[in-house]
């Protein structure tokens, strides 16, 4: 039996896949010392039976008659999916953004499941760097992080896993037993929303409100999908090429910004990214002054019930990146505005009942609707803000100092920020398309700078490094002289 047709959203995320558009996540985990690969193979083995759709791979449905299924892989092996790699000293961080730039533009393959994990030795000498990849049909952000927890410990000296085991795999279904188990749930669910379509009619008015609401959502759809946003250097033919950055701030400095001047982490973060978008476009020969950029950023509808279960729950809100405004207190003051306005005006809820509206047409229809929606994207950029890990995680007793996040670029769009928490630190990861955006690596400084504009407005002062106090035994000489002078 299927262990779980896709929904309508992860299904999109399958089949709109492309040469210049790979949909898969993935996430920069660099370790503070040296893992051995034998034994991150045996620890992810023994928790395979937590996240039993790792060992699962999309089977299709002939005629796209119904969205493909989830089967345990008759083939699946560990050794497929951890892959090992060494950078040549001195193994720098230039080594390893080029290095997780190749392996990020590279399709996952789809015979077997959709996630690898690529350890890389010799970074800055004797550390170990984590790359993962999951694809996003599997998992959105907030599930990913989620899972981060079952793949690593909490602690560095945890208890040993007890080994799971999952059931032996069937043969993969063949295309006919596919069709007809389509044919037969299709049926079933159409007599489901009949009976559904039939309790509207009993209820008239709640019918109305239903009719309503999707009306409601399918023109605020319209309305910004004919809308442009304005022409910037990133937007336009997106290559199979891609490059990566990465900036990371004190997660403590960003929530006394926020105390001080107003808002909420998101909308300083936002501010901060517009700001370096600003910079750049100067540094591009444009005059950013009336501009307005637009993002799309990702809303979790996840419940609380729904822990660790993968797929798609996100929804979307099309922000304004403002970076016509020279002032960056009033850059800020303008997106926790906005923000506090989308959020009261019910975006997120008529994007998320469009979603529900897409899960009512046939497979067939939702197909070239969802690519569509993908072409009109009137958007310049991306910006998803996932909470992470609030403690330390370890491998093998070993610390994962940072964890930076990045995501797939769509079609026309050729750069993205993703933004990740994780213990006391924030890290903004970008993915950029190198033949739109030839120097992402000048995004370093520029957040950095953008950062620190709002940092100095705040008033919020930089922790000074200072030496710990040495043992007294360490200082019993100089107390000692100090006593006899």
């Amino acid at each position: 039996m299927a262990t779980g047709r896709m929904t309508a959203l992860d299904a999109a995320f399958f089949h709109l896949e492309r040469a210049g558009q790979l949909l898969h996540v993935a996430g920069v985990y660099t370790v503070e010392g040296q893992i051995d690969v034998e034994t991150l193979k045996r620890d992810l083995s023994a928790r395979m039976h937590l996240i039993p759709r790792y060992t699962e791979r999309v089977v299709p449905v002939p005629l796209n008659v119904a969205n493909p299924t989830w089967e345990p892989d008759p083939r699946y092996h560990i050794r497929n999916h951890v892959l090992r790699h060494a950078l040549r000293p001195p193994g720098d961080d230039a080594q390893l953004v080029k290095l997780v730039g190749r392996l990020f533009g590279e399709p996952l393959r789809r015979d077997r499941p959709l996630w690898e994990l690529h350890q890389i030795d010799g970074y800055r000498g004797d550390r170990s760097v984590l790359f993962a990849k999951v694809h996003h049909a599997m998992i959105d952000g907030v599930s990913g992080v989620q899972l981060l927890q079952v793949m690593f410990d909490v602690t560095p000296k945890p208890l040993p896993v007890e080994p799971g085991s999952l059931p032996e795999p069937p043969p993969l279904p063949s295309p006919g037993a596919q069709l007809a188990r389509a044919v037969e749930e299709t049926v079933r669910l159409g007599v489901k929303r009949a009976r559904q379509l039939l309790d509207l009619v009993r209820r008239p008015g709640a019918a109305v409100a239903e009719l309503r609401e999707a009306a409601s959502a399918v023109a605020a759809a319209l309305r910004l999908a004919l809308s442009s946003p304005p022409p910037t250097p990133f937007n336009g033919h997106v290559s199979v090429l891609r490059q990566v950055a990465w900036a990371t701030f004190s997660l403590n400095e960003v929530k006394a910004i926020k105390n001080r001047l107003g808002g909420t982490v998101n909308d300083v973060v936002l501010a901060t990214i517009t700001s370096a978008l600003r910079a750049y476009l100067e540094i591009r020969g444009l005059n950013p002054d009336r501009m307005e950029l637009r993002a799309m950023c990702p809303v979790n509808v996840r419940a609380a019930h729904e822990h660790l279960k993968l797929g798609n729950r996100v929804s979307m809100m099309v922000a304004p990146l403002p970076v016509g405004i020279f002032d960056p207190l009033e850059r800020l003051r303008q997106i926790r505005t906005a923000m506090t306005l989308l959020k009261q005006g019910g975006e997120t809820a008529q994007m998320t009942r469009l979603i529900d509206l897409m899960e009512l047409l046939p497979p067939f229809l939702q197909k070239p609707l969802g690519w569509l929606q993908v072409q009109a994207a009137p958007i310049n950029t991306v910006c998803t803000n996932i909470p992470g890990p609030p403690v330390s995680l370890y491998v093998q007793g070993k610390r994962l100092e940072m964890l930076v996040p990045l995501v797939p670029l769509a079609q026309g769009i050729g750069l993205a920020f993703a933004i990740l928490s994780y213990a006391d630190a924030l890290t903004i990861g970008l993915t950029a398309d190198p033949a739109l955006v030839p120097d992402v690596e000048r995004f370093r400084a520029l957040l950095a700078a953008g950062f620190e504009e709002l940092r100095k407005l705040a008033g919020v002062e930089t922790p000074r490094r200072t030496e710990g106090v040495r043992p007294e035994r360490l200082r019993r000489p100089e107390m000692a002289a100090g006593r006899v002078a």
